[in-house]
């Protein structure tokens, strides 16, 4: 008799489980449902708002559209600006300043750098024949600052690929000089170029 009752309740409390887990299941699976449901919207409401910028996008690149404008009239501003620039850069002779341009000789473009005493550049870049629209101060700073304008320490150091096409024309308080490259690297522009500079020599 005893080991009937047992059974029962050992069944009974079996069934118990089965019920409450199969509730919790349900539960489970209902709340899995909804959280993807929730997550399902969100996607495609992301979906369909990158889908609208996409469109909104193509619009963009259409022939005659916002970016083939902007890409002709930024070449047109560059370009003008490109000239106002040079023109500022000709137009600004601070009286006390000291400046260097390259003048090429030749017929081929030459490749020259100016670096920092850390090795770092100031300028690089290929330069056409004749004299170039970029000035490099040594000595107090443009009156306005242009694409065209750079700034060098006084033990700044020179290379050129072609030396012996390359001139310099400077420019210091009071004088203009015209020099060619000297026969040797140009390690520090001050000493090598015997450039006056006021600030350092004190004169």
């Amino acid at each position: 008799m005893k080991f009937k009752i047992t059974i029962f309740v050992v069944s009974l409390v079996a069934i118990v489980l089965s019920i409450v887990t199969e509730i919790r299941v349900i539960e489970l699976r209902k709340d899995l449902q909804s959280q993807f449901n929730r997550l399902n919207s969100t996607v495609n409401e992301k979906l369909e708002a990158q889908e609208k910028e996409i469109n909104d996008l193509n619009r963009y690149f259409e022939p005659d559209g916002v970016v083939e404008k902007f890409i002709v009239s930024n070449n047109f501003l560059e370009k003008n600006l490109n000239d106002l620039d040079k023109i500022i850069t000709n137009l600004d002779e601070p009286s006390d300043a000291g400046y260097i341009q390259i003048y090429i000789i030749g017929s081929s473009d030459v490749w020259v750098a100016f670096r920092n005493p850390e090795g770092r550049y100031i300028f690089q870049g290929n330069l056409k024949p004749g004299l170039n629209p970029y000035k490099f101060y040594f000595f107090k700073e443009p009156s306005i600052e242009t694409q065209y304008t750079y700034t060098l320490p006084f033990n700044a150091s020179f290379r050129s690929g072609v030396p012996e096409n390359t001139f310099f024309l400077i420019k210091e308080p009071g004088q203009y000089r015209l020099i060619k490259h000297p026969d040797k690297d140009i390690s520090n522009i001050m000493e090598d170029l015997n450039l006056y500079i006021p600030t350092v020599t004190g004169k």
